[in-house]
């Protein structure tokens, strides 16, 4: 992959003693319990050109006809992208008890996938949506009122924020994956609800500029969606308020791409 003799390699397993240090490349291997009997903690020095661990993964995936795990996202822990020897890429939850709730002593599980790797035909396939709150979006219209005199009051501030993240994550074609669950969306929605009666909460000048930044959130969040009568919600998640914001989604529905979605 690097094209690099093999003397500039130096493996060996922790706590190994005896090491080329001076290696430009160095190869630490952990023994484990769990579905992954190995962990590979690999050094590259500034001489190298390191590739990415999604590249690295699908390189040695490839070459042992094995499955590859490495990490997605910081948090949280049991967000893992897994790799197959063709390729094929899924998320994946990784934990580290087994299936009767009992810590392992080293290693993971793979408890979840989000689609089918064959080599592991008995993990349970379905979404995995809690990495999509620690993908997070830029908030520039909160971000610029919060410089305004008076709009320290993290309530209403902090509801605004939400609810910008998830208009910005709707225009963007719902990152990181493309996909949003109805119960996500129906909590940014209640989230606009706790808006309506935060405007009085502040002073002025905060205020108006609150209000002025309210109106363009919602500006944005209206030119991107069509006015279901809040059907496609309600037919997943239950009856929904009768306020504008509640009567509008995105078409296609934020889940139409989600893992196992009919539609």
């Amino acid at each position: 992959m690097l094209s690099l003799p093999a003397t500039a390699i130096d493996v060996g397993e922790d706590g190994e003693d005896e090491r080329n240090w001076a290696a430009p490349i160095s190869c630490t291997l952990t023994r484990l319990d769990g579905d992954f009997p190995l962990h590979l903690d690999i050094y590259f020095d500034d001489s190298v050109a390191a590739p990415s661990e999604a590249d690295a993964a699908a390189w040695m995936a490839a070459r042992l006809n094995t499955v590859v795990a490495y990490k997605s996202v910081p948090l949280p822990p049991s967000a893992y992208w897994l790799v197959g020897p063709d390729g094929q890429r899924t998320r994946a939850r990784l934990l580290d008890e087994d299936e009767n709730g009992d810590l392992l002593s080293s290693g993971r599980r793979v408890a979840a996938v989000e689609s089918v790797i064959p080599t592991l035909s008995g993990v349970p396939v379905r979404p995995l949506p809690e990495v999509i709150h620690e993908f997070h979006m830029r908030t520039p219209i909160t971000d610029q009122l919060r410089t305004v005199p008076g709009s320290a009051t993290e309530s209403p501030i902090g509801d605004l924020s939400y609810w910008e993240s998830m208009v910005v994550r709707l225009v963007s074609g719902w990152p990181p994956d493309g996909w949003y669950p109805p119960d996500y969306y129906r909590e940014g929605l209640e989230n606009r609800d706790a808006l309506a009666a935060a405007e009085p909460e502040l002073p002025e000048p905060a205020r108006t500029a609150f209000m002025a930044a309210l109106i363009e959130v919602d500006r944005l969040f209206a030119e991107a969606t069509v006015d279901d009568g809040g059907q496609a919600l309600a037919s997943l998640t239950g009856p929904v308020p009768d306020r504008w914001w509640w009567h509008r989604i995105t078409d296609p529905a934020p889940w139409h791409r989600m893992p196992g979605a009919t539609g």
